[in-house]
């Protein structure tokens, strides 16, 4: 045979063998797999000491491990720039090599598994990240003075010489010293406080249970502290700013509850041995869940007027959720992060409902859909993956594990699984799979099919949907026409199976038909083909009143579906689910004003839910019609202040016959409705700014000084008094939080102002490390530097400095 027809036929026998072989497609993922661990680190003992004004760490760690293999000759640390004084190994010197990212250890002998050993490292250490000094250098002595940490994702490496990955587990202890009229909190009991005669005392705290490294944490600060316990008896350690006892009371008022719900609805106690709370000045996330101590950003820490804007409620929540899903059960690597974040999203959604009730976590649903959807359009990559983004971890990832408990029967056997998941892995690590073997093993379901739609892979279903009635039935047709590929959905057939394309999803979803004598007729499908007809017997004939294809949005998709406007009447003013009343509403959007406006004025009046009236507000916002501007002037005054914020913001142009009730707002009990309602009224009544400006004289606002550093642009707008400008200078130098900073250099950028004081502001300010004060600062900084009337300000300005070689780096990448 020639051996060109020998090739032939063996490629086509490999042909055919692949072709009848079904296979999986995936994404590479570059974390899938934790680092390598040469030694088992058991036990960390971490003593400090600080020189906040120059930024120094001085400290002690002691590390006890364990080799892994039969011989070890050389250890490595994770450290970044750290000056190693003294490094010992049981005891005794021994040889190191020390660069910028960490320390290699070289044992005169070989350690030996199972062996018990232990190093002490003595070093000093000036970070930029993972430990921040706060207000230290703060010229006019205005800003709060803190020391605080952030260790995710492996930051604590910048000021604890250690094996900084979340794969590992220690039990940690910490020991601080620092000035006596301060407090300082940290993980665990604290097991002591000692004064020191040199002004100072030494602060205890030790762990009981292993944890993960990047949960290590330092809060010092000027705070008093209130105590409480849950019904179970659990400590709980709230920390406080003296100054603004008025806000203990709207941050923390569910704190012990949340406690009582969680364990309750996880069905396994809080897993540690106390829990406290400490807000802080220029952190630049909402919170993080240090084991047994969150920290927060003190911009929740707000008073009662404040609390309408924005507060701590919803990532309180999240936050407590995490000393479950992050702390107690750690994700092994990133790819599995979704552990930690989905759950505690979901679980924060879950307490919401448990306050706010079923129609304010289904609109949270309903916000975590829209963010998957347009986030799908940027990216398909899974939730199960290291690449997963901020969508993908948080809102998206909390909508599926709600579909999750859907698709498996509801709550009682969805908690059964979670209760299983916990305990087996408890102060361990897990990873993706680890949750689906929970899953088969406390309840017997094969939910393979599941992790590989919507874990595994990426992408999100999309249906057109459309319905017809004949031969005494509801003939519903679906079609999945999003973009089909290898690596979203399920896999394609193979050969010997009915055909499939890869890439479908496959979902069990209810249809229900609803009938004018207010009858139902409902029946659940298995959508999974491309195309796919349903029906839904209606033998008696029936009057069809409307009809919903997965009614309460239970599955995460993208779905058109048209239907008559006699049906989204009859839905918008029937339906159930507060969802599905929206969606009839929002349908409405294309339809002519004159058709639809006294059936949404009716529903405005009727519905109670803010969001299904906001939408009412948004479609007549600008109609003319004096029926529509009744509407409005009631939306402006509605007892609801997320319904007056969409009359407020929908408007382009304030009727005259309504200004009356625009100009009320700069009195409402909402300083951001204050803030936008300043801000639309100079801009719509320009005459009128003397009087918006005095009615509004002396309010500082909420967030950021928002309403005093908007009446301070207009006020430096409309006057020649040089006092507005000199004050939003002001408030852009490090003696004031970032947000306040960032709001004035905003101001001043639409003022076009700019001096030598503003500059140097933000000089500063693009060295942070906080990105939400360098980032708008560096556009603005940039934005002034683009017109030549300022750039040679600014080059003289640099030149004539003294810098570090890393802030020379960050001036010119800045001014390029």
């Amino acid at each position: 045979m020639k051996k060109s027809l020998l090739a032939a036929l063996l490629s086509l026998s490999t042909l055919i063998t692949q072709a009848q072989t079904k296979t999986r497609s995936y994404l590479i993922d570059p974390e899938l797999a934790p680092r390598e661990k040469i030694v088992n680190f058991t036990n960390m003992r971490v003593e400090v000491s600080f020189e906040p004004v120059k930024g120094l760490v001085k400290g002690r760690v002691t590390l006890m491990f364990t080799p892994y293999k039969q011989t070890t000759d050389s250890i490595w640390l994770d450290a970044i720039k750290m000056d190693v004084k003294k490094l010992t190994l049981n005891g005794k010197d021994t040889k190191y090599k020390v660069d910028s990212a960490g320390i290699t250890i070289y044992p005169g002998t070989p350690l030996t598994w199972e062996s018990k050993d232990s190093l002490t490292i003595t070093y000093e250490c000036t970070p930029r990240r993972g430990l921040y000094f706060i207000g230290w250098n703060d010229p006019n002595n205005l800003s709060r003075k803190q020391i605080w940490t952030q260790g995710e994702g492996t930051d604590n490496r910048c000021w604890i010489p250690m094996f900084d990955d979340w794969n590992s587990k220690m039990i940690t202890e910490t020991i601080i010293t620092f000035d006596k009229d301060y407090q300082v909190l940290s993980n665990g009991t604290r097991v002591g406080v000692k004064d020191n005669s040199d002004g100072t005392k030494t602060w205890h705290y030790k762990m009981s249970h292993p944890h993960s490294p990047y949960l290590v944490m330092i809060g010092i600060g000027k705070y008093e502290i209130e105590d409480r316990k849950t019904k179970s008896g659990l400590p709980i350690h709230l920390y406080y700013y003296p100054d603004f006892k008025d806000r203990v009371h709207p941050t923390y008022m569910y704190m012990a509850d949340m406690i009582d719900f969680y364990e309750k609805e996880i069905g396994v106690k809080f897993g540690w041995e106390s829990y406290s709370q400490i807000p802080v000045q220029d952190y630049m996330f909402g919170a993080m869940e240090n084991t047994t101590a969150t920290l927060f950003t003190d911009l929740l820490f707000v008073d009662k007027r404040s609390f309408l804007d924005r507060n701590y409620i919803g990532v309180d929540a999240h936050e407590l959720a995490h000393q479950w899903f992050g702390d107690l059960v750690t994700c092994r690597t990133s790819s599995s992060k979704w552990l930690n974040e989905n759950f505690a999203t979901y679980y924060s959604a879950l307490f919401d409902k448990e306050i706010y009730g079923q129609d304010y976590f289904d609109w949270e649903r309903r916000g975590q859909q829209n963010s998957a959807i347009e986030d799908a359009e940027k990216n398909t990559y899974p939730i199960g993956s290291s690449m997963a983004d901020q969508v993908k971890l948080y809102p998206q990832g909390a909508f599926v594990l709600n579909m999750l408990k859907y698709v498996v029967g509801g709550r009682d056997i969805y908690n059964k699984a979670i209760k299983h998941y916990l305990e087996k892995h408890k102060y361990e690590t897990a990873d993706t799979r680890d949750l689906l073997l929970a899953f088969e093993e406390s309840t017997g379901m094969s939910l393979d099919w599941f992790w590989e739609e919507w874990y595994f892979k990426g992408g999100l279903p999309n249906y057109t949907v459309s319905y017809s009635e004949q031969n005494g039935a509801t003939e519903f047709t679906v079609a999945q026409v999003q973009n089909l590929s290898e690596t979203t959905g399920l896999p394609g057939s193979a050969d010997n199976e009915p055909f499939r394309s890869a890439g479908l999803f496959s979902m069990p979803i209810w249809f229900e038909v609803h009938y004018t004598d207010g009858t139902i007729d409902k029946k659940q499908f298995w959508i999974n083909k491309e195309n796919q007809n349903v029906s839904v017997p209606n033998s008696s004939g029936k009057k069809i009143d409307y009809v919903l294809f997965d009614p309460g949005n239970q599955v995460m998709k993208k779905v058109t579906f048209t239907k008559p406007f006699e049906m989204l009447e009859a839905q918008a003013a029937k339906a159930e689910n507060v969802l599905d009343r929206f969606d009839a509403i929002a349908a409405m959007h294309s339809t002519k004003l004159d058709k639809k406006r006294d059936f949404l004025i009716q529903t405005y009046n009727k519905e109670t839910f803010q969001a299904v009236k906001a939408e009412v507000v948004l479609q007549l916002a600008n109609d003319s019609n004096p029926d529509s501007r009744a509407l409005l002037k009631m939306a402006l005054a509605d007892k609801d202040v997320l319904v007056r914020k969409a009359a407020l913001t929908k408007v382009t142009k304030i009727p005259a016959i309504l200004l009356p009730d625009f100009e009320k707002l700069l009195a409402d009990s909402s300083y951001e409705v204050v803030a936008t309602a300043l801000e639309k009224l100079a801009t719509n009544n320009p005459a009128g700014i003397p009087s918006y400006l005095q009615k509004t004289k002396g309010v500082i606002g909420t967030v950021g000084r928002n309403v005093e550093i908007k009446w301070l642009e207009l006020a430096a707008g409309s006057s020649n008094d040089t006092s507005y400008i000199n004050t939003l200078v002001r408030y852009t130098s490090n003696s004031y939080e970032f947000r306040t900073r960032t709001n004035a250099a905003q101001a001043l950028k639409k003022l076009d102002y700019f001096d030598k004081d503003l500059l140097a502001n933000l000089i500063n300010a693009i060295f942070s490390s906080n990105g939400r004060l360098s980032s708008p600062a560096t556009e603005v900084l940039q934005f002034f530097y683009g017109m030549d009337r300022y750039k040679k300000v600014i080059n003289d300005y640099v030149a004539s400095g003294k810098w570090e070689p890393w802030q020379r780096a960050i001036i010119k990448k800045t001014l390029i």
